[in-house]
């Protein structure tokens, strides 16, 4: 058998040779044209994105934070400034002995109050890269020594910054608020967030107008080495500092007025001049210090603002509500004479209380105030004269008034904490309660009492608007070369007006008034307005029967609110006040003459 064998002839060999050869090449010739493209797409196309990256390890932006808006008073005065802040830096990556730097600067400058045990802790939470601060506010001799020392302690800087500032503290607090480091829920981004200066506004006007006081910011572009160390500047745009911020308030009469406030336990006053509705003062008390918050507020200090009984953190002018009381007479009254039906000669007799059923709504006196028509009825703060009249004309007509005249409502001061109060209906009984409106919830609602809510502001607006027959709108910004804004009229008859103004100045100047022993007695700035004592608790039967007892018997939050509503001078308005003493007593007896000083001031300044 044979066996049979394969042939390969040369030709055939080199054939396969150079077809293996061809491929090969061609395989590595594709893989050639893809490097080359794809370096020329590195080199060319996308080189300006890896210059940048490369330039990032030797370029570096600092960012340049604007100084913070000033916040003045009408004359000038700052009220919220900016104090030039010295600080000691150090760099730890810079640093080969942290220990031993540490202790030495301790031993020229004190690092107190922080311990170096409690800088040795921190130091480790940040980047080695980023300074970290050792001590804020250095004087002028701890800043010259560091500068004197300052090549033999490695990684250490004198920077200079600005610190919120506030000269009129406890006054101003809360209508200027304050400044804080911002937390995450601000959603401020890291590169502002973590500079040392950066702050936002929290309350008051500085959070108002974050915008318009924050300013933009700026930067430096600067050359680094291997070492982080800078060895040139490149660029440089300068910040753009925040706009200045004119009020209306006159710094001389808020001092004044906030001392004499300070008097009492917790109150708020409100002035506005009713030409222009700028807010002159306003105040509540007691208050705190705003510069405890720019740099972080202690454990210690914070409880004890946040726990007093009193409430030092709110401001009671704008977002403290209570029950007007017998200021809320002042609407009854015009929403009578607006329908025609009453005239200022409609009589009532007065003999300490009416009847509804079973119920007795007892009169502030006791004994009656006998036959009284409405001028006498708001001079005495007669309360059944407005029971009987707020019956007969019925609680859609009142809160038709109250809203007219702007209460249940916000009056768009530049606060967003300011509270719009209560005007009830039948409606919102209706909805709050699923109760019908009853013949008692307007009784009641006549004097200013139930759930009738205003605020401070608002009844000081009130006072404004009645005075002026005009829908006076407050305002805490300088209104600059006005001495009158045209402002709406009200929708009510002016010899209306006339009437209620009758009653006020009688109500402080005649005989009989219930401000009457707290008027001025200078016929140029007399001063009328209306009393009230404000219930937060409800008096029983029994206690009526037997005796009821005394504001300085009882716990202090139980206690009557004491509120005064004016205006000055009497015979050409120029300014409305409210103050508000809580759980004060009497209004007559305690509100009243803070509000004559207050207007005695302000006459005196004469800030229109």
């Amino acid at each position: 058998m044979k066996r049979r064998t394969s042939l390969v002839y040369p030709q055939d060999s080199r054939t396969l040779f150079t077809r293996r050869a061809f491929v090969i090449s061609g395989v590595k010739a594709m893989l050639t044209s893809l490097l080359v493209a794809r370096l020329g797409y590195l080199g060319v196309i996308r080189s300006s994105h890896y210059r940048t990256l490369a330039d990032g390890n030797r370029i570096k932006l600092q960012i340049l934070l604007p100084k913070r808006g000033i916040i003045m008073d009408r004359e000038g005065l700052e009220l919220a400034a900016n104090n030039t802040n010295y600080r000691l830096t150090l760099v730890p990556d810079q640093v080969e002995d942290l220990e031993d730097i540490l202790t030495k600067i301790d031993a020229l400058i004190q690092l107190a109050p922080k311990s170096l045990a409690s800088i040795k802790a921190e130091i480790p939470k940040q980047a080695k890269f980023k300074p970290f601060i050792l001590k804020n506010h250095l004087d002028w001799d701890e800043v010259c020594k560091m500068q004197v020392h300052r090549p033999e302690l490695e990684g250490i800087d004198v920077e200079i910054g600005h610190k919120r500032y506030y000269p009129f503290s406890l006054s101003f607090a809360h209508l200027v608020g304050f400044v804080q480091t911002p937390s995450e829920r601000d959603g401020i981004p890291d590169e502002l967030a973590n500079l040392p200066d950066y702050r936002i506004g929290r309350t008051g006007l500085e959070k108002q107008f974050e915008l318009h006081l924050q300013g933009k910011a700026g930067y430096r572009e600067i050359e680094v080495n291997a070492h982080r160390r800078i060895v040139r500047d490149l660029n440089k745009v300068e910040s753009k500092d925040g706009a200045t911020l004119r009020l209306s308030l006159d710094t001389r009469l808020q001092e004044a007025a906030f001392k004499r406030l300070s008097e009492v336990q917790s109150g708020a006053a409100v002035v506005i001049n009713v030409k222009t509705g700028e807010i002159l003062s306003c105040i509540s008390t007691p208050s705190f210090d705003p510069n405890l918050f720019v740099n972080g507020i202690s454990h210690e200090d914070w409880d004890a603002l946040n726990n007093s009984p009193y409430t030092p953190l709110n401001n009671k002018a704008v977002q403290g509500v209570y029950p007007p009381g017998s200021i809320f007479k002042l609407v009854v009254a015009l929403a009578a004479l607006e329908t025609g039906k009453f005239l200022c000669s409609h009589e009532s007799f007065c003999k300490g209380f009416i009847e509804l059923g079973s119920h007795r709504f007892h009169c502030v006196r006791q004994a009656g105030h006998g036959r009284v028509d409405m001028v006498r009825a708001l001079q005495m703060s007669c309360d059944t004269y407005f029971y009987e009249l707020g019956r007969l004309i019925g609680i859609d007509r009142i809160a038709d008034m109250a809203f007219k005249l702007g209460l249940g409502r916000e009056t768009g001061i530049e606060l967003s904490i300011e509270k719009s109060g209560l005007v009830p209906t039948r409606s919102w009984k209706k909805t709050r309660f699923h109760q019908s409106w009853t013949v008692g919830d307007t009784i009641i609602s006549s004097i200013g009492q139930g759930s009738m809510l205003c605020t401070p502001l608002q009844m000081a607006m009130l006072i404004a608007r009645l005075v002026t027959g005009k829908k006076v709108v407050p305002t805490l910004l300088h209104q600059a070369d006005s001495f009158s804004v045209d402002f709406a009229a009200l929708p009510v008859k002016p010899e209306n007006l006339e009437i209620l103004k009758k009653g006020m100045d009688a109500g402080v100047n005649q005989p009989g008034g219930t401000a009457y022993f707290s008027r001025i007695e200078d016929p140029t700035k007399a001063m009328g307005g209306k009393t009230a004592t404000s219930q937060v608790r409800r008096i029983s039967k029994l206690e009526r029967d037997t005796r009821v007892l005394k504001n300085e018997e009882i716990e202090w939050k139980r206690r009557d609110h004491s509120i005064f509503a004016g205006y000055a001078p009497t015979h050409d308005p120029q300014y409305a006040i409210c103050v508000l003493v809580e759980h004060g007593g009497g209004g007559g007896r305690i509100a009243t003459p803070i509000a004559r000083d207050i207007l005695r001031e302000v006459q005196r300044e004469k800030k229109i």
